[in-house]
C-alpha cells in the first residue's frame, strides 16, 4: 500500500515539472530545414531571455571552440553548425532543468549538469562515428542530456527513503540501482523520465532512449538508446557527477559490438569526455 501511494504521489509531480519550452521546439523544427532563416531563428529564440543567455555562456565554453567572444545569438550562427545549434540550444533548456541538488541521488546542482553535458558530448561523438543521420542526432542529442530527468521526479521521495535504499543495497548487493528503484519506489528513473518526455510529445525513439539507458535488455534495440547507455556510463567512469547509484548498473556485454565500436574506440571516448568536460567547466 505504501508504495502504491509513493507511486501515485510520483506521477502526480510529473505533472508540476514545467513543459519544454515552445520556444526550444520551435527553434529545433526551424534547424531541420535545408534552408534554415537564422534571423528567423534569432527571433525565434530571443523570444525567452532565459535560453537566450544560457546560450550565448554555453556558446561561449572553450569546449566549442570558437575563435572570438560572442555577443549575440546571430552572431554564433555564423560560427556554428546546424548540430551545434541544436546541442547548444537543448543544453540551455536542460540548464533551467538541473538548477538544484539532488540530495536523494548525492549530486550537488554542478554535478548533475556536468554529468548531464558530458554524457551530451560523448553520445555526439559516438553519433558522428557511426554517421548518424540529422534526426537520429538531435534525438541523441535530446536524449544523453535529459537522460537523468527522471531523478529530478524522484529525488524527493529517494531523500525520504534513503535508509530504505542503503538497506536494500546492503541485502542485494549482486542488485543494480534500477532494481533497487523499483523495490523500494515501485519505479525507476528511466521510466519516470520517458513518461515526461512522452507528455512533452517528443518522438518515440527519444522517450525510448531514457526508459532504456539503465536497462540491458532494451538499450540493445535502438542505436539511440544504446549510444546513450554507453554515453552514461563513460561519464560515470570518469568520476563526472556521480550520485550513491553511480556504480550500481550493468551494461550488457554485447553493447560495443551492437554499436560496432571496439575498446580503443572507447579509450579515444574517455578521453574526449574528459578533455571537452574540463574545458567547459571553466566557465561554469
Amino acid at each position: 500500500m505504501k508504495e502504491e501511494q509513493i507511486l501515485e504521489k510520483i506521477f502526480d509531480k510529473v505533472e508540476t515539472i514545467p513543459t519544454f519550452p515552445k520556444v526550444a521546439q520551435q527553434a529545433l523544427e526551424l534547424l531541420r530545414d535545408e534552408n534554415i532563416d537564422f534571423k528567423r531563428l534569432e527571433k525565434i529564440i530571443k523570444s525567452d531571455p532565459g535560453i537566450v543567455a544560457n546560450f550565448l555562456k554555453l556558446v561561449n565554453s572553450p569546449a566549442f571552440g570558437l575563435p572570438q567572444k560572442i555577443d549575440s545569438l546571430f552572431k554564433a550562427f555564423m560560427f556554428l553548425g546546424v548540430n551545434q545549434i541544436k546541442f547548444i540550444i537543448i543544453a540551455s533548456v536542460a540548464k533551467n532543468y538541473f538548477d538544484r541538488p539532488l540530495k536523494g541521488y548525492g549530486i550537488d546542482a554542478e554535478g548533475m549538469w556536468l554529468h548531464s553535458i558530458t554524457c551530451g558530448f560523448i553520445a555526439e561523438e559516438i553519433a558522428f562515428k557511426l554517421g548518424l543521420n540529422p534526426a537520429k542526432i538531435e534525438a541523441v542529442y535530446i536524449a544523453s542530456i535529459l537522460h537523468d530527468i527522471g531523478k529530478i521526479v524522484l529525488d524527493l521521495y529517494m531523500d525520504l527513503e534513503i535508509e530504505e535504499f542503503y538497506s536494500a543495497m546492503k541485502e542485494h548487493p549482486d542488485w543494480d540501482f534500477i532494481q533497487i528503484e523499483w523495490l523500494v519506489l515501485g519505479v525507476d528513473h528511466g521510466l519516470v523520465g520517458a513518461y515526461l518526455l512522452e507528455k512533452w510529445h517528443f518522438p518515440k525513439s527519444i522517450s525510448f532512449a531514457i526508459r532504456a539507458h539503465h536497462d540491458p535488455d532494451l538499450m540493445i534495440q535502438s542505436e539511440v538508446a544504446g549510444i546513450v547507455a554507453l554515453a552514461n556510463a563513460l561519464t560515470n567512469y570518469l568520476g563526472i557527477g556521480m550520485g550513491v547509484d553511480a556504480f550500481y548498473y550493468r551494461l550488457p556485454e554485447d553493447l560495443l559490438s551492437f554499436l560496432n565500436l571496439s575498446e580503443k574506440d572507447i579509450y579515444k571516448l574517455l578521453k574526449t569526455g574528459l578533455y571537452k568536460m574540463l574545458t567547459f567547466q571553466r566557465e561554469f
